[in-house]
């Protein structure tokens, strides 16, 4: 009868050695696909819930005429508005009648001017928010064109900043300028800042 060879210790080091080292290398290469699959599945869950925010101007020849300003989201998910300004020549406006005093030395709001605070404001994908709105009459024609011309005659003088973010907390602060075009890719932010003036905080509306 042959004898049967045992393997030696330090075979039976290597071979065990071999086995762990194995065993680790599957546990790591299945712990990187899981990490890369939770962040690919992160990330299409983040992009099904992306908002895009801007500004649009609508002039309508009515009868009456009337020029409005909305923020609107165009993208495909809610967008949270943190907080918004409106800017006449780089400096931020407290309210609608400051603004008409300073762009159009109007001293007091006119007839059929509307108007309402954004900040704090929660855009569903889709949805729009009149921030103005501005309808001609005949007591108000001058005073209505004057303001008319801050989007054809005095383009880059107004403008709006203001910053929202997703439902995952990312967030983008964005400024727009008459007569400029929207950047598609606004700038990301970690946390949008807290301006120190913001636009018109209590809702109004005259007229």
């Amino acid at each position: 009868m042959a004898d049967t060879k045992l393997p030696s210790l330090l075979e039976r080091h290597w071979a065990e050695s071999a086995l762990a080292i194995g065993a680790v290398v599957i546990a790591a290469v299945s712990l990187w696909v899981g990490y890369d699959t939770m962040r690919t599945n992160r990330r299409l869950v983040a992009a099904t819930s992306w908002p895009f925010v801007q500004v649009l101007e609508s002039d309508s020849q009515g009868p009456p005429r009337s020029l409005a300003l909305r923020l609107s989201n165009s993208g495909i998910g809610p967008a949270k508005v943190e907080f918004f300004q409106v800017l006449w020549k780089g400096q931020p406006q407290r309210s609608a009648t400051e603004l008409l005093r300073n762009c159009c030395q109007i001293a007091q709001l006119p007839n059929h001017f509307h108007g309402a605070s954004d900040q704090g404001l929660v855009l569903r994908a889709g949805q729009r928010q009149t921030f103005l709105h501005f309808a001609a009459g005949r007591a108000n024609l001058a005073q209505w064109k004057a303001f008319h011309s801050l989007f054809f005659l005095n383009a880059g003088k107004l403008s709006v900043r203001y910053c929202y973010c997703s439902a995952f907390n990312q967030c983008w602060l964005v400024t727009e300028t008459t007569g400029q075009a929207i950047d598609l890719n606004p700038p990301r932010v970690p946390i949008c800042p807290e301006p120190k003036v913001t636009f018109n905080v209590v809702k109004f509306k005259h007229g």
